[in-house]
C-alpha cells in the first residue's frame, strides 16, 4: 500500500497532465450511427453467410442432379429460413447463453452480444423469406403459362390452403418487423414486446405449412429449448420475491432500490430483470446490480425517465402517504414522510437534497471571508438513516460500506411486491481477469462500475484482493454536480483507504456551471482540503471533457508488457470513440507489449 499523505498524493497527480479535461464543445456534432466493425463481429457474419451459401449451393447441386435445379433452389431457401428461425430462438434463451458463457467458448464467442446476433439473423431471415415468396410467385406463374390457363396463379396463391397459410405468416412477419423498428421500439416498447410474441403464432403456422419431418428436423428442438428456458426463468422469478429493504431518492431523477438477496449468487457487473406485478405482470426491465457480491443485500439504481419508472415512483409515494398517523416511536424516528417528494406536473421526481456546493455568492459566512462548504446529504431516504451524519466520512478499514436501515415490518408490508429474474452475464463481470483495469462511465453508466468498486473495496479491506489486480483507473464523466451524489459514500470510503498505488479516481464535470457556482467552488476549495465538489481528499474533480487520447497514451506508457482491460458503460457515441482509441493505442504501443482489450455495454442515458 502507498504511504503517501493525501497532500503528497494529490501533488503527484497534478504533475501528470494526461488526465486534464478538455474544454466543453457546445457545437460538437454527434457522429452518424454506423455499425462498428470488430474482429469477432466480422468473423460471425462471415461464418454465418458462408454456411448459408454452402447450404444453398449444396441444395441446388442436389436438385440439378435430379434434373430440377430450381426445385433444389427452393428447398435450399426453405432450409435457410428454418435455420434462421431456429437460431433466433436459441439466441434469445438467456439461460442457455449463460451456460455457454461459462465454457471455453467464451474466449472465441462474445455471448454478451446475442441481441446483436439476433438482429442480424433476423435480417437474413427476412432476406430469405423475400426470396421464398418471389420464387413461388415465379413458379406459379410458370405453371399457369405451361398449363395454358388450366392452373390459375390466383387459385394457387390465395385459394389453396398452403398459399393462404403462407400469406398469413407473411402478414404477421411484416407486423412483427414494423414493431421492431427502432423508432417504434424506443417509444412504444410494450407494443414491440407484445407483438414479438407473434413469432409463436408463426411457428404454429409453419407446422401447418410445411411437411412434418421438415418441422421436426429444423424447429422442434430449438423451440423446445427456448420454451424450457423461458418456463424455468418464469418459475424461478415468481418464486424469488425479495423484501424491499429501502428506497432512496438520489439527485437527478435517480432512485436506489435495496432488497433482500435471498441467496442470489452473482458477479460484479451482472444485471437482473425486475417486475412489479402491481404495475404490469409482463413488463420485465433490466437493471445492473450496483451492490457487491460480498454484501448481504442487493441494490439497483433506477433512472426515472419512462412511464414504468414514473409509475413505480408514484407507487412508493402512495405507500408513504398511506402510513398510519400513529406508529411506534422507532418507526416515527425512522420514517419521515416529508422526505418523500411529490411528482411534479411533468411526472418526474422533485429532488430533495442539498448539493455539496454552497449556494449564493456571499463571502461572510465563514472565517477568513470564505463561504463555509455545505454538507451534502446522500439523497432523500425512505426511510432516512437516523444514524447518518451529513458529510461524515466513513472510518478507514470499515467492514461494511454505509447503508440505510431496513424498513419496519409495518411499512414493508405496504410496499409493492417485486420479482427478480437473474442474474445475467455482462462484459463487466470479467473485470478481475485483468491485472490492469480502466473503468470508464458516463452519467448513469456508473452502475456496473459501482459494483466493481464496491467489490474492490471489500477485497482491499479484508486483504482478499486477487493477486492479479495491480492497478485500477476509474473515470466518471457527469453532466451535472448532483449526479456525483449517487455514489458519494462509496467514493469517500475508497478515498479514505490508503490505496493510491492500486486505485486512481477521476471525476469530470462536463456541463457549463453558473458563474456564482464557479465562484463558490473557488471560495470553498482550500489547499490541502477536500475537493469542493466531491469531498474527496485524494481525487480532484476536473471541469470539461476527458482527453481520452492522452489518457490512453499515459496509461499505456505507464504499463509496458501489459494487457489492460477497458470497460465502458455509457452512450453509443462515446463508446465508438473509445473503441477506436483502444485499437489505435494497441497498435502504437505494440512494440512495448501493451494492449487495450475493449469491453462495453450501453447505458440508458
Amino acid at each position: 500500500m502507498s504511504k503517501l499523505t493525501p497532500e503528497a498524493y494529490a501533488a503527484g497527480l497534478s504533475r501528470s497532465r494526461a488526465f486534464d479535461a478538455l474544454p466543453r464543445a457546445d457545437d460538437e456534432q454527434k457522429p452518424a450511427r454506423v455499425p462498428r466493425i470488430t474482429v469477432r463481429r466480422l468473423a460471425f457474419v462471415s461464418v454465418w453467410l458462408l454456411m448459408q451459401l454452402t447450404v444453398l449451393v449444396y441444395k441446388i447441386y442436389r436438385g440439378s442432379a435430379a434434373g430440377d435445379a430450381f426445385g433444389g433452389y427452393l428447398k435450399g431457401v426453405e432450409a435457410l429460413m428454418m435455420t434462421c428461425l431456429s437460431a433466433n430462438f436459441l439466441l434469445m434463451a438467456p439461460t442457455l447463453m449463460r451456460m455457454l458463457r461459462a465454457t471455453p467458448l467464451r474466449r472465441v464467442v462474445n455471448f454478451d452480444k446475442t441481441t446483436h446476433a439476433h438482429k442480424f439473423v433476423a435480417y437474413t431471415l427476412v432476406f430469405w423469406v423475400a426470396h421464398h415468396v418471389i420464387s413461388h410467385y415465379v413458379k406459379f406463374h410458370q405453371l399457369e403459362v405451361s398449363s395454358h390457363g388450366k392452373m390459375k396463379m390466383v387459385d394457387l396463391l390465395y385459394r389453396k390452403k398452403t398459399g393462404q397459410v403462407g400469406h398469413t405468416m407473411l402478414s404477421l412477419l411484416t407486423v412483427l418487423l414494423l414493431a421492431a423498428l427502432p423508432a417504434v421500439r424506443r417509444r412504444f416498447f410494450e407494443v414491440f414486446y407484445l407483438l414479438h410474441h407473434l413469432s409463436f403464432v408463426i411457428v404454429i403456422l409453419i407446422f401447418v405449412h410445411i411437411q412434418a419431418h421438415t418441422f421436426q428436423y429444423y424447429i422442434a428442438a430449438p423451440i423446445t429449448i427456448y420454451l424450457v428456458d423461458r418456463l424455468y426463468r418464469m418459475v424461478r422469478a415468481r418464486m424469488n420475491r425479495p423484501r424491499i429493504l429501502a428506497v432512496i431518492q438520489h439527485p437527478s431523477n435517480v432512485i436506489e432500490l435495496r432488497f433482500a438477496r435471498n441467496g442470489l449468487k452473482y458477479k460484479a457487473g451482472q444485471f437482473v430483470y425486475l417486475c412489479v406485478p402491481s404495475l404490469s405482470w409482463h413488463q420485465w426491465h433490466p437493471f445492473t446490480l450496483t451492490s457487491a457480491p460480498e454484501e448481504d443485500e442487493l441494490s439497483v439504481h433506477i433512472r426515472v425517465a419512462g412511464g414504468w419508472t414514473q409509475r413505480l415512483v408514484g407507487t412508493f409515494q402512495q405507500c408513504a402517504r398511506a402510513l398510519p398517523p400513529r406508529m411506534t416511536m422507532h418507526a416515527r424516528r425512522t420514517i419521515d414522510r416529508r422526505q418523500i417528494q411529490s411528482v411534479d406536473s411533468d411526472r418526474t421526481l422533485t429532488p430533495s437534497y442539498h448539493p455539496g456546493l454552497p449556494r449564493g455568492g456571499g463571502r461572510g459566512a465563514g472565517r477568513g471571508g470564505r463561504a463555509q462548504r455545505q454538507p451534502s446529504s446522500r439523497g432523500a431516504r425512505y426511510p432516512p438513516d437516523p444514524g447518518h451524519r451529513a458529510g461524515a466520512r466513513p472510518s478507514p478499514r470499515a467492514n461494511r460500506l454505509p447503508s440505510p436501515p431496513s424498513l419496519p415490518p409495518l411499512v414493508a408490508a405496504q410496499l409493492p411486491t417485486i420479482m427478480v429474474d437473474g442474474p445475467y452475464g455482462a462484459p463487466t463481470q470479467d473485470v478481475f481477469d485483468y491485472s490492469h483495469i480502466l473503468l470508464i462511465c458516463g452519467n448513469i453508466g456508473v452502475t456496473p462500475m459501482s459494483s466493481v468498486l464496491k467489490s474492490l473495496y471489500y477485497q482491499l479491506t479484508t486483504a482478499k484482493l486477487s493477486a492479479g489486480v495491480k492497478k485500477v483507473y476509474f473515470i466518471w464523466s457527469c453532466r451535472d454536480v448532483q449526479a456525483l451524489e449517487w455514489f458519494r459514500d462509496l467514493l469517500a470510503a475508497l478515498d479514505m483507504e490508503d490505496i493510491g498505488d492500486i486505485l486512481e479516481i477521476r471525476t469530470y464535470l462536463t456541463a457549463q456551471l453558473p458563474v456564482d457556482q464557479i465562484r463558490n467552488i473557488a471560495l470553498s476549495q482550500s489547499a490541502g482540503g477536500p475537493d469542493a465538489v466531491t469531498g474527496l481528499y485524494r481525487s480532484p474533480t476536473y471541469y470539461g471533457r476527458p482527453d481520452f487520447g492522452s489518457i490512453f497514451a499515459e496509461i499505456g506508457q505507464r504499463n509496458p508488457s501489459t494487457d489492460i482491460g477497458v470497460f465502458f458503460c455509457g452512450s453509443r457515441e462515446l463508446g465508438r470513440s473509445l473503441f477506436k482509441l483502444a485499437a489505435k493505442w494497441t497498435g502504437e504501443l505494440k512494440h512495448r507489449g501493451t494492449s487495450f482489450a475493449y469491453h462495453d455495454e450501453r447505458s440508458t442515458e
